[in-house]
């Protein structure tokens, strides 16, 4: 604010005489700036994400730089708030708070591997922009849905089974990068004809709980011990020199929340 002043000028026209004041006035005034562009934050992520895969979110502060010379661009940064439907909150792998702007008008977050799953699906992701000088803040907010992974079985044995020995069968279940599979496996042994047979895993029966292992990829196995005598292959006779038996073992994973 500049306060007005008044002030009187004498101006002399020659000897004796005098000519009227004049008077010169400045009146008050206020400067104020423009006020910040308004600007609105969209946050973006693939269309399609599973669980325990690593992802990235983006969120684009439009718009980011003004229309007419000289050009200015959005300054300011962005913080990201991850949180799942069961509370459960995740950070960016580069902090969540005070991401800056790209020349493009966005920030990104990068979420590690392992960070999102199917048990904590959806979750809500936030996108606050503090704005600058010349942009305004804004926010934004994403519903984002993590797919449950798809698992493979993979069935082995310790040794090849041999008549009237102890066998251990291995099913491993193998999930998404970075969740590990939890739950239970079914074993199932029959043998099929006439003689059709069950068998259950001792001890604890065919229903076993998976335990973790060390692999480079999450995986999980659960074991099925056959006892003694389970397998046995009748002596050789002179009708069937090369006598054989035969039974079925399967492997099945009932699955759990990712």
């Amino acid at each position: 604010m500049i306060r007005s002043r008044v002030r009187k000028i004498a101006i002399v026209a020659g000897a004796g005489a005098v000519a009227t004041a004049s008077v010169l006035a400045l009146s008050p005034f206020s400067a104020s700036a423009a006020d910040p562009t308004p600007t609105t934050v969209l946050v973006t992520a693939p269309a399609t994400i599973t669980t325990g895969h690593a992802v990235t979110f983006t969120a684009a502060v439009s718009p980011f730089k003004t229309t007419s010379a000289p050009v200015v661009k959005a300054g300011g940064t962005v913080s990201f708030t991850i949180t799942g439907s069961d509370a459960s909150t995740v950070s960016c792998t580069g902090g969540n708070s005070a991401l800056p702007l790209n020349g493009k008008g966005k920030a990104v977050c990068k979420v590690a591997t392992g960070g999102l799953l199917a048990s904590a699906s959806p979750y809500t992701v936030s996108a606050t922009y503090t704005g600058d000088p010349n942009f305004g803040g804004n926010s934004g907010v994403l519903s984002q849905t993590v797919s449950s992974a798809t698992t493979h079985v993979k069935l082995t044995f310790d040794a090849k089974p041999v008549s009237g020995a102890t066998t251990t069968f291995t099913a491993t279940v193998t999930g998404g990068p970075g969740s590990m599979p939890t739950g239970t496996v079914l074993f199932s042994v029959s043998s099929p004809g006439a003689q059709a047979a069950k068998l259950k895993c001792n001890p604890g029966g065919n229903s076993q709980p998976l335990a973790a292992n060390s692999a480079t990829v999450p995986v999980a196995q659960a074991t099925c011990v056959l006892a003694a005598n389970w397998f046995k292959v009748p002596a050789p006779t002179r009708t069937s020199p090369h006598p054989s038996n035969s039974w079925s073992v399967w492997a099945s994973y009932s699955g759990d929340r990712n």
